[in-house]
């Protein structure tokens, strides 16, 4: 049972989908071909099926006109004596109504009326010699093949083995077979005796080309010998009205058998995400930001809870958070500012999305593979700024100081100030011992120490000791700092790889998924049903 003709339309669709959507994907001699099968299915859907076309071809010398007039039961198409050969398609149109359209669109202008109701609706060509020492009759054989609905193809006894016509013609159309019929024309000048042996070694040569069981009869125009058979088979082919339908859905089947398969990625193997922004985070310096916010942190905790006396040597050192931040060029205004001072590893970026893409493609053929690739890295030229803005905001965001900074602070400022006065106390003694006045009253001991020493030494040592605990508290609090800004920053990082690489690498996949289902429709399967929510 053929397709309806509705069916055959939404086939056609798909194959014109197919075109516009794989033209960077698929083989262009195979799109190619596919153009001209949808333009010939559309044309010839066009017209309809009430006609059924039906073409006799052969070589030079096969009896073809003879045969064909012979079917017309009138001399129709003129036949050689010297040198037989074919100039001219013509038309005989059987029945009342003619096909004026549809002749048209063959352009076919010899046409005949028979008024034979048997084969009504039938329109029968004769065609050139696909042999012919003429080009242009050569060419209007391979241009008519592909229009026909039925290909009748006369043979004769000395060439129905002949190279020119299976290398040329069968074997392309091994898809077609059952919109083609084959006659051993001339039988009578083939004994009857071997005319079995001839139609067998026929077989296994139509054999040879992919075209199994061909429906194989012998005939002469001479004697009219096996024209009632033939003629019944015609009238069979055009009674449904459906042979124009099959060699549609021949030539979909064969043009979709040709475009090959649409590979389908694989869904992406556990930790394949995970990987991928790994992969970013090292591209852009996550652990060297990791290290600078720790960094960052110590700083600004020896800033505000240091030895006070020492942390004014941290004027002369550059905040290492600060040093991230890019530096405009001077000589070239022209030139994209860096979006960090750590640079953007674009070699590890790039290899990065290609292991990504390659790991859902699989072993596709290359073709596919670097499509896939393309698409992970259709963004990849403003990726590096993207990362280095991500890795800035990070690096950049304001570290809330901790409530034992300030209490620290407080006694590193006290302890400061005990130390000073002990300083100031004993600058004094040297002061009034240089006068020659006495100090022994102002100055008490505890034990055998001096008291403004313990002050001096007590305040160093203690806001020493306070310095050393607060530097091993704040290394602590760098490590889990450096902690949540790596956290902070893989968070922006699978927004990043989503938005920058899976969504365009996704859609792309779709395009596949998109290409495979309308080639799959163009070959005949079915279309899936709607998923139910």
């Amino acid at each position: 049972m053929n397709p309806p003709a509705t069916v055959l339309t939404e086939r056609v669709a798909a194959l014109r989908s197919v075109i516009h959507g794989g033209v960077d994907l698929l083989s262009h001699v195979a799109l190619e071909e596919a153009a001209r099968v949808v333009r010939r299915a559309e044309g010839r859907l066009r017209h309809g099926t009430h006609f059924t076309v039906v073409a006799l071809a052969g070589a030079t010398g096969s009896g073809k006109s003879s045969l064909f007039n012979a079917l017309v039961g009138d001399a129709v198409s003129p036949v050689g004596v010297t040198r037989p050969t074919t100039e001219t398609v013509r038309a005989a149109v059987f029945g009342a109504e003619s096909p004026d359209g549809l002749l048209q669109w063959l352009e076919v202008r010899h046409r005949h009326g028979v008024a034979d109701r048997s084969l009504d609706g039938l329109v029968l060509l004769d065609l050139p010699d696909h042999d012919s020492v003429v080009t242009d009759h050569r060419l209007e054989v391979d241009r008519l093949v592909e229009l026909v609905d039925v290909l009748v193809w006369v043979l004769d006894p000395q060439k129905y083995a002949d190279e020119a016509l299976h290398s040329r013609y069968l074997a392309n159309l091994s898809d077609h077979t059952d919109s083609m019929l084959f006659v051993l024309n001339q039988a009578d000048r083939v004994p009857e005796a071997d005319h079995e042996r001839w139609a067998g070694h026929a077989a296994r040569v139509l054999g040879d080309d992919g075209i199994a069981q061909p429906d194989l009869y012998l005939t002469s125009a001479t004697t009219g010998a096996g024209l009632d058979a033939l003629r019944s088979e015609l009238a069979t082919r055009i009674a449904g009205r459906e042979a124009a339908l099959a060699r549609i859905d021949a030539d979909l089947r064969s043009v979709a058998s040709s475009l090959g398969s649409v590979p389908q990625p694989t869904p992406p193997p556990a930790g394949l995400q995970r990987r991928l922004q790994q992969d970013l985070a090292g591209a852009a310096g996550a652990e060297l930001i990791a290290g600078a916010v720790a960094d960052g942190y110590r700083f600004d905790a020896t800033r505000r809870t240091g030895w006070p006396f020492a942390r004014w040597l941290l004027r002369f050192r550059r905040h290492p958070l600060r040093a991230l931040q890019p530096t405009a060029p001077a000589a070239d205004p022209g030139r994209p500012e860096q979006p960090t001072a750590v640079p953007i590893d674009v070699p590890r970026l790039e290899m990065a999305l290609r292991t990504y893409a390659d790991a859902q493609v699989g072993y596709a053929d290359p073709r596919w593979a670097r499509r896939a690739r393309s698409a992970a890295n259709a963004r990849v030229d403003v990726l590096p700024a993207v990362l280095g803005q991500a890795v800035r905001s990070i690096a950049g965001g304001s570290i809330t100081p901790p409530a034992w900074w300030r209490r620290v602070g407080a006694v590193q400022t006290f302890l400061a100030g005990v130390a000073v006065a002990g300083a100031a106390w004993l600058a004094l003694l040297l002061l009034l011992e240089y006068l020659k006045v006495p100090t022994d009253v102002l100055t008490p001991k505890v034990g055998s120490w001096p008291v403004p020493t313990l002050l001096l030494l007590g305040g160093v040592a203690a806001g020493l000791a306070v310095a050393f605990l607060a530097r091993l508290a704040a290394s602590a609090g760098a490590k889990r700092r450096a902690k949540r800004a790596t956290a902070a920053l893989e968070e922006e990082l699978a927004t990043i790889a989503a938005d920058y690489v899976t969504v365009p690498l996704d859609k792309e996949f779709r395009r596949w998924r998109e290409l495979s289902r309308n080639v799959q429709l163009a070959a005949g399967a079915s279309r899936e049903p709607a998923a139910t929510q």
